[in-house]
């Protein structure tokens, strides 16, 4: 025991020795020697972005931090609107200034009357929306929405494609929905995040017949992070889609042994054939990205997986 101990002391004062000479040499710092070490980490300046891909179970939230802007897209289901509460207290989020909904599904805007009674909120945003021939189930939560955002005393905006919101450091643009579809997933808000050279694609539940309109419409590029759209199902995601973004990372919001089998096979094998880089909040819980408008670095919610 006492060598171990000798050992031990013999370790540490030689680490701390090595340290103190690689900062003061310029070899690497003292922070860097703690990332190295996995006993911090890796992080940027605080009046960087993050994005952060909420895990909320078989739902959908995201969380941008812009500097001092701050803006929520979808609050999961009503069960995952306390998690999302209690992850945006986690964050220091005292208020939004834009509160996306990206599409009338309790699975993502369940928990939107939760944040609106707990922060204050500038605006919520929602896609042009036709009633006609949409199901009860859908009227439902469309009308759920309007009652909440009505109970908040808040007016909602309709956002069409063409329109960016300034986040300081960032902006946010609106590519979709561009027309109406039978199909309610298709009135997925999507949105471009830009971040110096960094760009963020946060697709909701659009599907296929959403991404060929974007693809017509000529507003894709080449972007970094995807979110991809319907929790990895196969109804998004196509080929000729992620031929034009090209994403080097993508994540999935899904739950855990979810019924529906998100994410599915032919997505994730779509995924590896274009080199992607996959996180799943299912099996790692709530993602972060970190960007200083050139590098993103993302961590997983058990901070063992990180990436530059």
């Amino acid at each position: 025991m006492k060598r171990v101990k000798r050992i031990l002391v013999v370790s540490v004062l030689l680490l701390i020795t090595a340290m103190a000479l690689c900062d003061t040499f310029g070899i690497i710092t003292y922070d860097e020697m703690m990332v190295f070490l996995r006993l911090r980490r890796p992080a940027f300046t605080s009046a960087e972005l993050s994005v952060h891909f909420i895990d909320v179970g078989q739902g959908d939230s995201t969380l941008i931090i812009s500097g001092d802007r701050t803006v929520l897209i979808d609050a999961g289901d009503r069960e995952g609107g306390q998690s999302v509460r209690s992850y945006l207290v986690s964050q220091n989020v005292d208020h939004l200034d834009y509160l996306i909904a990206t599409h009338p599904h309790s699975d993502h805007t369940g928990g939107i009357e939760m944040v609106l009674e707990s922060f204050e909120t500038g605006a919520v945003l929602i896609p042009h929306f036709s009633e006609s021939g949409k199901s009860e189930e859908d009227l439902y939560a469309w009308h759920e929405l309007n009652r909440t955002a009505e109970a908040a005393g808040i007016t909602m905006t309709e956002v069409s494609p063409g329109m960016t919101f300034d986040l300081g450091i960032s902006s946010l643009s609106v590519l979709a929905p561009s027309s109406d579809y039978d199909e309610i997933n298709n009135y997925s808000v999507v949105t471009e995040l830009v971040h110096g050279e960094n760009t963020f694609l946060i697709t909701g539940d659009a599907e296929t017949e959403s991404e060929a309109d974007m693809l017509k419409n000529g507003v894709l590029e080449d972007i970094d992070v995807l979110r991809t759209g319907h929790h990895g199902s196969s109804t998004s995601t196509g080929s000729e889609f992620l031929e034009i973004v090209k994403p080097e990372y993508a994540v999935i919001s899904c739950g855990a042994g979810n019924s529906y089998n998100h994410p599915s096979g032919s997505v994730m094998k779509r995924l590896g054939e274009y080199g992607v880089r996959v996180f799943r909040t299912d099996l790692q819980g709530s993602v972060i990205a970190e960007s200083d408008g050139k590098t993103i670095c993302f961590i997983t919610a058990d901070k063992e997986q990180a990436e530059k």
